[in-house]
């Protein structure tokens, strides 16, 4: 091998290996490099600045070792133009003055009218989604929930117009009223509870004009079809 086919076999050769230790599964966090806290109505509120410190988060410490993801202006009520916009990726997990702490739900109205949120991925490690919790976010296309999800509340994402789909977890056990309302693209919703959830269908009419299939496991098909809620929506109910 002469000299010059060397050196363009190391260049790729090294380029190979930067490729490859800068590679990063896309749905995880950004990596924290700093935090700092206020205490607001005898709550912490965290602010957590990412990797290339333009990233920022919020969270609210609700115990010595859990969290809640909040929204800036809990922070700062100056940040009223701070939002979440593109991927956002929830830690699990996050270290704040030498103390871990687990995120194990989204505060209510926490991502309100973030028009330029497009997905969104929660880790297992949350439990709720709070009220109103992405009220509006009108660009949010893809939704990964959490596996150990039980409740979403009322109006967490009411008017996510561009969210076509939804795949609910084995763990969910509650859906409060309008948890979809307004969601004008939302045509298939999977269900991976054996057991029905609570499922408040106010919004009802609404989505029986949109939705075209609602896909459940397969030995809980009639379970789905005769429960309250569900009911209305039996001609869809599909088994997986």
């Amino acid at each position: 091998m002469n000299t010059k086919n060397l050196w363009k076999g190391l260049l790729v050769l090294v380029l190979g290996l930067a490729m490859t230790a800068c590679q990063k599964d896309e749905n995880d966090p950004l990596k924290i490099i700093s935090t700092q806290e206020v205490v607001r109505d005898g709550q912490v509120i965290v602010e957590a600045s990412y990797r290339n410190d333009l990233k920022k988060m919020y969270f609210i410490l609700v115990s010595p070792n859990t969290a809640v993801v909040t929204r800036a202006t809990d922070f700062n009520p100056e940040l009223v133009n701070r939002q979440y916009y593109g991927k956002e990726v929830i830690p699990a997990e996050f270290t704040h003055l030498g103390q871990t702490y687990s995120v194990v739900g989204i505060k209510s109205e926490a991502f309100w009218g973030c028009n330029k949120l497009t997905s969104i991925v929660l880790p297992n490690t949350v439990t709720k989604i709070g009220n109103y919790a992405f009220f509006g976010c009108t660009e949010l296309s893809s939704v990964t929930l959490s596996e150990s999800l039980e409740e979403i509340e009322y109006d967490a994402f009411h008017g996510c117009s561009n969210l076509a789909s939804i795949d609910l977890p084995a763990s969910i056990r509650w859906i409060e009223v309008h948890a979809f309302d307004e969601c004008a693209s939302l045509t298939s919703i999977t269900c991976r509870a054996v057991t029905p959830p609570s499922f408040a269908l106010v919004e009802s009419d609404y989505l029986l004009s949109r939705l075209q299939e609602i896909k459940v496991p397969q030995a809980s098909v009639e379970a789905y079809k005769t429960a309250w809620g569900w009911s209305q929506f039996a001609d869809i109910i599909v088994g997986y």
